[in-house]
């Protein structure tokens, strides 16, 4: 790969020969991140931060380099952590990804991981997930405070969303649930943010 001007950072990538169609053009190992990593990553650091599943990983050069484009060059396979080409790449072309699918994994992982949480009541789990400042409302009662609100989730029992759509707010970095609760057919909103690199749920409403 050679590293050139862009929009990442001011960087991009670009390839130092040919890739043919369906080739690994960059593959990547993720780095986990604790709250206290993120919080002493040197400054900048934190734009290559992603969040799956809801945890923070740390994407390595060059894959962190890797711009968008709406006729990308390469696809994210996140099975095997890498890049690979959607069709020929010619030496010293841009090698570019769809970014809407990196964000639509984030959160539909991050929606398994806090569904499975509250199923299984893991309270430090869902410490996690639930930003300090969270507000819930369910069955028409307000809900607030971080441990107030993992409480009031885990004596909810189970719930198993149906029907779930997102809205995506200001650039990637908002997000709003819209889902089906099976067990009582009650409508479920949620709306998500990105916190200190990870996507935390900022507020619920169930009704």
């Amino acid at each position: 790969m050679i590293v050139g001007e862009g929009n990442l950072a001011g960087k991009g990538v670009n390839a130092a020969r040919d890739f043919a169609t369906g080739e690994i053009v960059i593959a990547y190992d993720l780095a986990p991140l604790t709250r206290e990593d993120f919080d002493c990553l040197p400054e900048g650091e934190d734009l290559f931060v992603h969040s799956y599943g809801g945890r923070r990983w740390l994407y390595p050069p060059p894959a962190r380099w890797v711009n968008h484009a709406d006729d990308p060059s390469c696809y994210q396979d996140f099975d095997r952590a890498c890049d690979v080409a959607l069709r020929p790449i010619y030496s010293g072309e841009p090698v570019t990804i769809d970014s809407s699918e990196e964000t639509a994994r984030e959160l539909s992982t991050f929606i398994e991981a806090y569904f499975k949480a509250r199923s299984a009541k893991a309270v430090e789990d869902l410490l996690e997930l639930v930003d300090a400042g969270a507000e819930v409302w369910h069955d028409g009662r307000p809900v607030c405070g971080h441990d107030t609100v993992v409480d009031a989730l885990i004596a909810d029992g189970p719930v198993q969303p149906v029907g779930v759509k997102w809205l995506n707010g200001t650039g990637r970095w908002e997000a709003l649930c819209s889902a089906q609760e099976t067990q009582l057919g009650r409508h479920l909103t949620i709306l998500l943010k990105v916190v200190a690199g990870n996507w935390q749920v900022l507020y619920e409403h169930r009704g």
